[in-house]
């Protein structure tokens, strides 16, 4: 099943990609763990953060970004997701919540880049000009969330839009650098349990434990009873984290319930396409970090709707489009080249 969500991937090369991924960040946590350098968290809460300001700020930063409101629209749900029913009307909903500012606005940003594959597919009304896979779109999500939303150089240009913000109608000052910003939206949870609010670290690992369980299952290798157990064991061994319940644990996802098999693996897939195609940008556009500072991101945009969104299907698989339009197929050498350089810096190990 696992083609219905990732075209053209088998899952033999699933299990290569992502047990290359977790044999490098399982031991590279465990260092990160342990250092005494943590990023301070402080720029993220300790306050009560206006809603209606975090909005604001939120839409002002994703039609920066390029999503465009005149074929959409922007509103709050439980839950942040994206709902196209054309190139021109393709809404996007976040979350927001008074007490940190941080997943209002990463939501925003994350379903901004869902949004603007849609929105830069061609016209028609044929399949043709639909998305490629659930793999591909999460890529342009994360690239906009990760690669441009918790960068340095984003921080340097939001900042001042998110003082503002926060400092309306006589709040308390908001006196946090671009550096402390950036720190704080990047530290390390080592604690966490639930997948959708892991960081960028360790979420990885939440992908594929829950990967390995649903493969041996349907490979007839785990029974159904035994999921909790081996969930536990899993999150142990990966994370260090000991599980204290199965609300915490197996019964998080609302996936298995309604047997969408193969479905988690497409969030790092995209994961991993998205940190391809930011290495490939990096080296078109050379001042990429100095556009993002400044605010500019048409020619960012551009370039991706030039490598991945235009062509909609006309590829057999992300790995076909990925030859033809960088040179090689998808490669965990990027993303974790990105994760090392990032956590090794913010956290000043060797």
């Amino acid at each position: 099943m696992l083609d219905d969500f990732e075209m053209g991937m088998s899952q033999e090369r699933i299990d290569t990609l992502f047990g290359e991924v977790q044999s490098a960040l399982v031991p590279f946590i465990g260092k990160i763990r342990s250092s005494t350098n943590q990023p301070s968290l402080a720029p993220l809460s300790g306050r009560k953060f206006n809603i209606d300001a975090q909005k604001e700020a939120s839409q002002k930063i994703v039609q920066a970004l390029g999503y465009d409101e005149s074929r959409g629209r922007i509103d709050v749900s439980v839950h942040p997701f994206t709902m196209s029913l054309s190139g021109s009307d393709v809404r996007i909903t976040s979350r927001f919540n008074e007490d940190e500012w941080y997943q209002g606005l990463m939501g925003t940003i994350h379903e901004g880049g869902h949004a603007m594959y849609e929105q830069n597919l061609g016209d028609s009304e044929l399949s043709l000009d639909s998305a490629l896979s659930m793999g591909v779109h999460e890529s342009q999500s994360l690239f906009w969330e990760r690669h441009v939303g918790k960068s340095k150089a984003f921080y340097k240009w939001a900042t001042p839009i998110l003082k503002e913000a926060f400092e309306k109608d006589g709040q308390d000052k908001f006196d946090y650098s671009a550096e402390e910003m950036y720190a704080a939206v990047n530290a390390v949870d080592f604690t966490n349990l639930i997948r959708v609010e892991a960081d960028e670290l360790t979420y990885p690992l939440h992908v594929i434990l829950r990967y390995n369980i649903e493969r041996d299952v349907i490979a007839g290798k785990l029974d159904i009873a035994d999921i909790p157990k081996r969930w536990n064991d899993d999150m142990k061994s990966f994370l260090n984290i000991d599980v204290p319940d199965d609300t915490r644990g197996c019964l998080q996802d609302i996936h298995w319930s309604f047997l969408a098999i193969g479905y988690f693996p497409t969030y790092l897939i995209g994961a991993l396409m998205a940190a391809q195609l930011a290495l490939y940008c990096k080296q078109d556009l050379p001042d990429m970090d100095g556009m993002i500072e400044r605010g500019e991101f048409d020619k960012i945009r551009a370039w991706l709707t030039s490598k991945v969104h235009i062509h909609g299907k006309r590829y057999k698989s992300l790995d076909e489009m990925l030859i033809a339009q960088v040179g090689e197929p998808l490669n965990t050498k990027y993303f974790l080249d990105n994760l090392t350089e990032k956590y090794t810096e913010l956290y000043k190990v060797e």
